[in-house]
């Protein structure tokens, strides 16, 4: 009588080999996907650092224009007090809103001077406005 070969679908051990490939796959995945989130995270963090870094500058940009501001009123009008300059997103980047407040008072530490102030918000109403604040003394 003959006997009839055994069908085995895989050899003695192939079993757990394919186990074992499937483990090292599903590791790799998992190795990448942390990879790629930490990559992700990464430039998440550094985007909103460089629009900080944008508001920052406007912000200064601005206290800085305000004062330039103040300076060329005083020169036309000696009893100028100051006022609140408002800048609509015309004049600025789509969405962005700034407010510069321009204050002139009487230095109280030097007598004969005047503090000039600029304080410059942007973007006003966003929970990473930026203030900047100049303040100089002139005759």
């Amino acid at each position: 009588m003959m006997r009839r070969p055994s069908r085995q679908s895989t050899p003695p051990g192939g079993r757990a080999r394919r186990g074992a490939a499937m483990l090292i796959a599903l590791m790799a995945l998992l190795v990448s996907s942390l990879i790629i989130a930490a990559l992700l995270r990464t430039a998440a963090l550094s985007h909103r650092q460089l629009k900080r870094e944008e508001y920052r500058i406007q912000a200064s940009l601005l206290a800085d224009a305000g004062y330039q501001r103040a300076l060329w009123k005083l020169q036309s009008n000696p009893e100028w007090l100051g006022d609140e300059w408002v800048l609509g997103e015309e004049q600025l980047a789509p969405g962005r809103t700034a407010k510069v407040k321009i204050t002139v008072a009487a230095d109280s530490q030097e007598s004969g001077l005047r503090a000039v102030t600029a304080t410059a918000d942007y973007p006003v109403d966003h929970p990473d406005r930026v203030r900047i604040v100049r303040k100089r003394n002139i005759p």
